[in-house]
């Protein structure tokens, strides 16, 4: 039995549907956040978030410890980089950050759609971080002063460490 296997059995989850717009939405460092299911709600197998943005939003240089990351591209273009290599990942594309490898992305064309999946519970960070969107218009992709602020104060919750700036191939 494979150990997400175990994890599932120990507890009762029930079946769900979030329809496209639906789910907590934030607003975080340039990118509209939907929170499509919880580490709650899957027993603890994983999170999975949505995010909408245009070109130019951008995450600093940083390394999860306790969590992998996977991109999956639904409309758009992102530019990943993992551990000292730089992907271009486009429409129906995969990118996998392990834990512990350095990594950023930037969203390289506007209107771009992409699915991300953590670690059960990591979803939970763009709720601490991010900031309640009230409707569907993209942010400017930039973090805001307070955004920045609150990312500082979780970095040891999360045991993620920020390694400065992004190095893309332009």
């Amino acid at each position: 039995m494979a150990q997400s296997d175990s994890v599932r059995d120990e507890q009762r989850v029930d079946p769900f549907v979030r329809r496209r717009d639906e789910g907590d939405r934030f607003n975080m460092f340039g990118g509209l956040t939907f929170i499509k299911a919880t580490g709650e709600e899957t027993g603890g197998a994983y999170g999975l978030i949505e995010q909408r943005a245009n070109a130019g939003m951008v995450t600093p240089l940083h390394v999860h410890h306790t969590e992998d990351e996977l991109w999956f591209v639904i409309d758009g273009q992102l530019s990943v980089h993992v551990d000292g290599e730089t992907f271009t990942v486009g429409a129906g594309d995969v990118a996998f950050g392990p834990r512990g490898a350095p990594h950023a992305f930037r969203v390289d064309e506007d209107d771009s759609r992409y699915l991300v999946v953590r670690n059960a519970g990591g979803e939970s960070f763009f709720e601490a971080v991010g900031d309640p969107a009230n409707d569907l218009t993209l942010p400017n992709p930039h973090p805001t002063e307070e955004q920045l602020e609150r990312l500082n104060q979780v970095l040891e919750t999360y045991e993620l460490e920020l390694l400065g700036p992004p190095s893309f191939d332009e």
